[in-house]
Formats: structure tokens, C-alpha cells, sequence
């Protein structure tokens, strides 16, 4: 089973019907905006925290796993145990709040796509065993994930994402699927 992550941009008014009623939100149908990034989350927090301190390399693992979540109840009377098939994950909905999008804004915007294939090691990302394992490669076909130009342009999607959700005031939601 193969790991990706959907950021969803969400205005201050839809978040706060949401924090009142998680388990009746559809996020689909309240996001501005969601994007997919398919097995190569990883991939991008690996590069964007190399030479980084502490404080940035935590600010860039909220992006795709946010500390802040608002619970969905889980009716435990239905409940004959605790099972382990029980999923937890979908028990809480992850968030950034207007102040972490600021703050990941003005980090991401001081790194440019051209930076970002200067930092972009195929080699390196398979020797550190980064998800998913040993499929980095230099170039590709024009449409072959897992290249240096298939994560420079994921790179350069998160950054329009997070800039439009700065601008807006928007939250960002993460889901984990």
C-alpha cells in the first residue's frame, strides 16, 4: 500500500463549522482547494530540510503532519471491543492554522524551483531510504513521477498552495491516506 498526503485549504469560517460538527464535515465540500501529493511527501521534506536547524526542519514536517487536530467522536458504545482494525487516523482531522501557513509561506517563498533541483539528489534520497524506497531517479519521461523535475514542480505547486492559502487566511487540512 502506497502512502500519500492531500493538503486542503479551508477559509476561517468553513473551519470553524467544522470544529463545531467534525463528524457531520465532508472536507471535500468545504475546501477551496486540496493538493495530492502522491508518495513523494517524503521526498520533498527530505530536500527542503537539508541544511536547515531544528526549528525549520519541525516547521517543515507540520506541513504534511500537523500537531493541532480537531477530534470526531467515536461512539464507543457500538463498539464490542477495541479492536485493532479500529482506525484512529480517521478519528481526528489534522490542521495548520493561519499563523503556521504564514510562517511555512516565508520560508518556502525564500526558495526558488532552480534552488530546490540544486538540492534535488536522486542518489542521496535512495541511501537515506527515503519513502518510497529506491525509485528516485535523475530524469525520466516527461510524465515519470519520482525525477528531479516530476518533485521541483510538486515543489513548486506546495508553494502556490501555501501562498494562496496565506492570502486568504485560509487553514490547511492534511490527510494521510
Amino acid at each position: 500500500m502506497s502512502q500519500s498526503i492531500t493538503l486542503y485549504r479551508v477559509s476561517q469560517e468553513n473551519f470553524e463549522a467544522m470544529k463545531a460538527n467534525p463528524a457531520g464535515t465532508v472536507i471535500l465540500n468545504i475546501s477551496k482547494e486540496n493538493l495530492v501529493f502522491p508518495q513523494t511527501f517524503e521526498g520533498l521534506k527530505f530536500i527542503l530540510s537539508k541544511e536547515q536547524d531544528e526549528e525549520t526542519v519541525s516547521l517543515l514536517e507540520q506541513i504534511f503532519y500537523p500537531e493541532s487536530y480537531i477530534s470526531k467522536e467515536i461512539d464507543l458504545d457500538t463498539q464490542e471491543t477495541l479492536s485493532e482494525d479500529l482506525d484512529f487516523e480517521n478519528t481526528a482531522i489534522y490542521y495548520n492554522d493561519k499563523a503556521e501557513v504564514a510562517n511555512m509561506h516565508a520560508f518556502l517563498s525564500n526558495i526558488s524551483v532552480e534552488q530546490f533541483h540544486q538540492l534535488y539528489d536522486a542518489k542521496e534520497l535512495n541511501e537515506n531510504g527515503v519513502y518510497p524506497y529506491n525509485v528516485w531517479i535523475e530524469e525520466g519521461e516527461p510524465d515519470r513521477a519520482f525525477t528531479r523535475k516530476h518533485l521541483a514542480q510538486e515543489f513548486a505547486d506546495l508553494k502556490e498552495f501555501i501562498a494562496a492559502a496565506k492570502t486568504d487566511n485560509d487553514y490547511v487540512l492534511s490527510l494521510v491516506w
